[in-house]
């Protein structure tokens, strides 16, 4: 009985008078290990997202370094209201996209069109497609779409003037539209309607990845208050690999680009 008795007593007494410093080491320990295991999973993520980049080393280095364009002799040709081609402009070496599924009456600049076909590989590789809707487009062509639109909207109603000024901001007058130039290209899931392509997974993956084969979003979003076009996000331009990495790390637009080039080395040439 007084055993018993006896550990009764002792064992809260023991527990109760417990070193206080051993207390605040083991906590101290504790802590530190709570540490050292949060930054093991910091140094894992920052790990895995160097790797997941490692093909896009040099974008990474250009917007580390702030890079200058005193470099570059050559920038890419913007096609607008204030810049139009003239209507017997037509690109050489236009290439046929019939390889892909509704490409059959679609060309592009031979450079534009191997690189599209890379990148759609690519898409193909990782279990994503498109189809091209609308690749180069003569000025006859153009003015044809111009000219059609005004007619249905005035069969649908509206007048002249009316019908006018709304297809004007839809379709490009001829001369206007960069799709003349032969590497501008307009995607999607759908052969028949670009509308819902912003949506789409496909369009996540070129937004990643398309500056890897040389094309930008011509005009996107951020784009809109610099270029003053409707926004698209479905229509790719063809700039090179250089210019189109350098867009992607500043966010920037073809505009912008190319007023930066032209500051930073005023013997650039533009290029079609």
């Amino acid at each position: 009985m007084a055993g018993k008795g006896t550990g009764k007593y002792y064992a809260p007494v023991y527990r109760a008078k417990k070193s206080p410093m051993k207390l605040r080491r083991a906590k101290m320990i504790r802590r530190c290990i709570l540490i050292t295991a949060a930054v093991a999973v910091v140094a894992v993520i920052i790990a895995a997202v160097q790797i997941s980049r490692k093909d896009s080393d040099s974008f990474v280095t250009v917007a580390a370094s702030e890079q200058s364009l005193a470099g570059v002799t050559e920038y890419p040709r913007i096609v607008n209201a204030s810049s139009p081609l003239p209507a017997d402009y037509v690109p050489e070496n236009l290439m046929s996209l019939a390889t892909l599924p509704d490409g059959e009456d679609i060309t592009l600049r031979a450079d534009a069109a191997e690189a599209f076909l890379a990148m759609c590989s690519a898409m193909s590789d990782d279990g994503l497609g498109i189809v091209p809707v609308r690749g180069y487009v003569s000025y006859d062509e153009q003015s044809d779409a111009l000219t059609d639109m005004v007619n249905r909207l005035v069969a649908e109603g509206a007048d002249v003037n009316e019908a006018q000024e709304t297809a004007q901001a839809e379709v490009s007058a001829p001369g206007e539209d960069e799709a003349q130039l032969g590497t501008s290209i307009d995607v999607s899931t759908d052969p028949n309607s670009t509308a819902n392509f912003r949506y789409t997974d496909q369009y996540l993956w070129i937004c990643r990845n398309a500056h890897r084969f040389g094309f930008i979003i011509r005009y996107n979003d951020a784009a809109n208050a610099r270029t003053g076009a409707q926004v698209r996000p479905w229509r790719l331009r063809y700039v090179g690999v250089g210019a189109a990495e350098y867009i992607f790390s500043t966010n920037a637009c073809l505009e912008q680009y190319v007023a930066e080039v032209k500051a930073d080395n005023p013997r650039a040439k533009q290029v079609d």
